[in-house]
């Protein structure tokens, strides 16, 4: 069959070329569409995008070969004669193809906005400002985004290739210039140059046949320096706390020097008024009674006065308010567990000594009785004496007052009451509810 050179006729030249330069448009348009209906898995649109394919390439093919090719004579120079004499054929097939691609195209890009696919979980997955990467126990990368990626790069120069191997790095280094390997707890944190600070964390998810490793990276940088504030803070706060002991120490020292001191003046004023009883007894006579508490008494007073001030190596608060009582000749009878809490014991130091300085000066009595019970969150100590009850209600001021507002400071409630005897009674929380 010989071949003939094929001329297409002058008024259909423009329009020809047109549709060549459309239909190899489509040829591609076809091919993305087919890409996009694979990835989608979507049979009906992938054949259709298909068919379209063949037809863009066939119509390119015969309008190519018009223009450049030799055309064997036979069949297919009268279809090419007939298409050339009719190209509005050419024109509507194009048309249709193209209408067919724009609605394809539109079906695409609905279906990649209203289902999860592939890309969009991995778009979601680079949006995220947590660092991600789940890898094989080999080391192979099965996912990584993009902030996994550029913290790869900042703190090893190097493209996130084997996840075990930079897990490795970010734990024991070695890391690039300015990159440093923290530690809180027993989780890594990464500190870039910049000054930010990434939390490390790994754990193992189950897949089909392997197990994998997710390792992920937060970005705690205010959580960091928010943190270290606070630990500065809290030592600034515990340095106040060992003066403010030393300072309560000190001021309890001193306390309890001055009501010595003024115990013993007051005691020394009431002596001439012990003597002329005794003086009016041995003149005039008196009970038994009457003379064994004047006996009593003296010598209360002459123990108080002779007494010294209570030394400093006692081991706590305790033991000083037990060694003064001691020698001021009063005996303290203790029922329960002493608390040991700071701010407990400071409070409960403070009772025990304002009741001490009553019992010398107001009661006359010589033994002091502390019962400690405890309940829930709750410590409770009652303190009562064997002197002479007061008859009158209790007008709180002086040191009174002050253990009340001291006690309701630290949380607790106090209670004085005078029936049947004169008591104090403290609820104290186990817990200080503030740092002081």
């Amino acid at each position: 069959m010989s071949t003939v050179p094929y001329q297409v006729p002058a008024e259909y030249a423009v329009l020809l070329r047109s549709l060549c330069l459309l239909s190899v448009l489509l040829f591609f348009f076809a091919f993305i569409l087919s890409a996009l209906y694979i990835r989608h898995r979507r049979l009906r649109g992938l054949w259709l995008s298909i068919l379209i394919l063949i037809l863009s390439y066939s119509v390119v093919q015969v309008l190519f070969s018009r223009f450049f090719g030799q055309i064997e004579a036979g069949r297919l120079v009268l279809l090419l004669r007939r298409i050339a004499a009719a190209p509005g054929i050419l024109l509507l097939l194009t048309g249709v193809m193209a209408a067919a691609e724009l609605l394809l195209f539109r079906d695409a890009l609905a279906y990649e906005k209203n289902h999860i696919t592939g890309m969009s979980v991995k778009e979601a997955i680079d949006s995220l400002p947590v660092g991600i990467c789940c890898y094989t126990p080999r080391g192979r990368i099965l996912v990584a985004n993009q902030t996994m990626e550029t913290l790869c790069r900042t703190v090893t120069g190097e493209a996130l290739i084997n996840g075990a191997e930079f897990k490795d790095r970010l734990v024991s280094g070695p890391l690039l210039s300015g990159c440093r390997t923290l530690w809180m707890g027993e989780r890594p944190l990464v500190v870039l140059p910049d000054d930010t600070v990434w939390s490390l964390a790994a754990e193992e998810t189950p897949l089909e046949q392997i197990t994998a490793t997710t390792l992920l990276a937060s970005d705690i940088t205010e959580t960091y320096r928010k943190t270290r504030e606070l630990e500065s803070a809290q030592e600034r706060v515990v340095a106040l706390n060992r003066r403010l002991a030393a300072i309560n120490r000190e001021i309890v020292d001193v306390t309890i020097q001055r009501e010595i001191l003024n115990a013993k003046v007051r005691i020394h004023d009431e002596l001439g008024g012990e003597l002329l009883t005794m003086k009016r007894i041995i003149l005039q006579g008196g009970s038994d009674q009457e003379l064994a508490g004047l006996v009593t008494r003296l010598r209360q007073s002459v123990s108080f006065i002779r007494a010294e001030p209570p030394s400093h190596t006692a081991k706590d608060e305790y033991d000083r308010m037990l060694e003064a009582a001691e020698r001021l000749g009063v005996r303290v009878i203790v029922t329960g567990k002493l608390p040991r809490a700071k701010a407990q014991k400071h409070i409960l130091a403070t009772a025990l000594h304002e009741c001490l300085t009553n019992t010398l000066r107001h009661a006359h009595g010589d033994e002091l009785r502390l019962a400690i019970t405890e309940s829930g969150s709750t410590v409770t100590a009652v303190i009562t004496n064997n002197g002479e009850q007061p008859t009158e209600e209790i007008r709180e001021k002086g040191g009174l007052r002050s253990l009340r507002v001291m006690t309701e400071n630290g949380g607790g409630r106090m209670t004085v009451s005078i029936d049947p005897v004169f008591s104090i009674k403290l609820e104290l929380p186990k817990e200080a509810p503030h740092g002081l």
